[in-house]
């Protein structure tokens, strides 16, 4: 069975890009921060010596994470099949409101994006996590995993940059000004005539500039509708708001919206629900050890296997990734974007990232408190959060923190379309349950990551990707007609924990400090988007000047829960500093 398998395997390629051309414009490196200063000289990774938010910094240093030099810049800079517009189009774009590049790094800056010189793997010095995803006829600007999982930590005039840790990003922001910028760029002559002049260079033809015209038009369409898809309150005909969404995103949400959209029928209504329940990047050291990963702990992380791959084939589909779902559900796999071989060695390249350990420059940790600490987590946080990964769950009727993302993952069913009568699982030939006219998410996106694997695989499957990872518990949910399981987040070992700010699943509580304390005493509101850290309260600045404020009033944003003596809200105030001063060593 096996042998057959892989010979249907390895008869299925991806690449479903549209043509184009591939010509790059006659633009530069637009990073107007002199590469000379406060770079970092082997990772290109540049200062942010005038940073429109006012959070300048002097230099970028990295932390020993065992990473190399050459190690950071193929995760800042792998494509893994995301596709958001042209690159050349990317590189011509300038901004809505005046000629200076979309791309230029203090425009970037504002969405919290990182900045790099230019450099082997990044010619044209995009921001950390921005790509050029070759396709079969053109280059597309795409997202990497690092332009969600790598953060700066701010501290006297110094970056810490930290690969693997949460992005302060606001993709959301992001997205809209690009569009924005396209919609100047279609409506405003000029504008359009510097755009056509870079893009086409000796190809520009009146009849060339008319074409280009509608492909600006139709890629509008594209990128508005995924907007309109998962960011609730967009609105294109508005102008874009300044960035107010740092640090999360309801990805899992957008997932789920992507992967009904792809299986819609020609011409049927909007399936989509709001994707409003955001949530803090996750950190990804340790992650290829863990058995269960997402907050929700809904998929199987494990040793790289089948398991690993499906979850970051499901995030490149949710993060513009292409999938075609066939109108016959009998079609053996799915044509995609998705980059089977890269997702596989990003798996292997995070094996081998360690969690950030407490900078030297940093206010040192108080020894003789953390060892007292230390037999404080022993007793009383260790039980769900063991330093060595088992895949715990904590119960939301316990812990009591805000359950939107889980309620959001278990909508009540959505017409399935396209996957009508196909198997519930692509290729686990011992099940015959088929897809119904209604379906719930985790069928849609387990039959999507699987076909879409099988539609990208090369090669006859290696052992750990035999059939036995395609099991229909790919995601931890109950069996098909069962119902959802109990709702649970996931409650992961705390290793580099103080880098993670802020804290709880959807970010709503600022710092340590105050997830140690009865709920009640956590601030309502505070800064978001500052890189500037406190390092007393373990967390961002709260009261940054000209940075918007998280209101935990908002629908999935409570700061609820974790509470009580079960979660150490009643420690006195010396215990309190004692397991602060613990969870900085680890």
């Amino acid at each position: 069975m096996r042998l057959a398998l892989g010979f249907v395997f390895a008869a299925f390629v991806c690449g479903c890009v549209p043509s184009g051309d591939d010509k790059k414009p006659d633009v530069g490196p637009t990073n107007n921060v002199d590469p000379a200063r406060g770079a970092d000289p082997l990772r290109n990774a540049q200062a942010a010596a005038d940073d429109p938010l006012g959070e300048s910094v002097a230099k970028v240093v990295y932390l020993d994470q065992g990473w190399s030099a050459s190690d950071s810049l193929r995760f800042y800079f792998t494509a893994q099949g995301s596709q958001i517009i042209p690159y050349d189009w990317f590189l011509a774009l300038e901004q809505a409101d005046s000629s200076t590049p979309f791309r230029d790094a203090k425009n970037m800056l504002r969405f919290r994006y990182l900045p790099q010189s230019p450099g082997p793997q990044n010619l044209d010095g995009l921001p950390v996590g921005f790509v050029a995803d070759k396709g079969v006829d053109r280059s597309w600007l795409g997202l990497t995993c690092a332009a969600c999982h790598t953060t700066e930590i701010h501290h006297e005039g110094t970056a810490y940059r930290i690969d693997g840790g949460p992005t302060m990003g606001d993709v959301g922001g992001m997205l809209s000004a690009l569009i924005e910028s396209m919609q100047k760029t279609h409506d405003d002559a000029p504008k359009f005539d510097r755009f056509a002049a870079k893009v086409l260079g000796t190809r520009d033809t009146p009849s060339a500039r008319a074409l280009l015209k509608l492909q600006v038009e139709e890629s509008l369409k594209t990128r508005i509708g995924y907007n309109t898809r998962n960011f609730p309150g967009y609105d294109p005909a508005q102008p874009a708001p300044p960035p107010t969404h740092y640090g999360r995103l309801d990805a899992l949400g957008a997932i789920v919206n992507e992967v009904y959209h792809h299986a819609a029928k020609e011409g049927a209504p909007p399936t989509s629900k709001p994707a409003n329940a955001p949530v803090s990047y996750p950190f990804l050291w340790d992650t290829p050890t863990q058995n269960l990963v997402q907050w929700v702990g809904l998929e199987n992380g494990g040793p790289f296997g089948i398991l690993s791959l499906a979850r970051n084939v499901g995030e490149v589909i949710g993060v513009f990734g292409g999938l075609e779902i066939p109108p016959s559900p009998t079609k053996f796999g799915y044509s995609s974007t998705v980059r089977i071989s890269a997702l596989r060695d990003i798996e292997d390249w995070v094996k081998t990232l360690k969690p950030p350990k407490w900078p030297a420059a940093f206010p040192p940790i108080d020894t003789a408190a953390a060892a007292l600490g230390k037999t404080i987590y022993q007793n009383r946080c260790a039980s769900c959060h063991p330093l060595i990964e088992t895949g715990n769950v904590a119960k939301l009727d316990d812990a009591k923190t805000d359950r939107a993302t889980w309620d959001n993952f278990f909508v009540p069913r959505r017409p399935s379309g396209k996957l009508e009568g196909a198997f519930e699982n692509v290729v686990n030939v011992t099940s015959f349950a088929k897809i119904g006219p209604q379906a719930d998410a985790p069928t849609m996106v387990r039959n999507a990551v699987i076909g879409a694997i099988v539609g990208g695989w090369k090669e006859p499957p290696p052992d750990e990707l035999s059939l036995i990872a395609f099991q229909p518990r790919l995601f931890k949910a109950a069996a098909p007609g069962g119902g959802p399981p109990p709702a649970t987040y996931k409650a992961r070992p705390l290793d580099g924990i103080w880098a993670t700010a802020p804290y709880l699943h959807n970010g709503s509580v600022a710092n340590l400090d105050d997830l140690l304390k009865p709920a009640g005493q956590r601030l309502k509101s505070f800064s978001v988007g500052t890189r500037t850290f406190d390092p007393v309260r373990v967390g961002f600045r709260t009261d940054a000047p000209g940075f918007p404020k998280l209101d935990v009033t908002a629908p999935g944003s409570s700061n609820v829960g974790h509470d009580g003596a079960t979660y150490g809200a009643d420690l006195t105030d010396d215990d309190r500093h004692r397991l602060l001063e613990y969870l900085k060593t680890l």
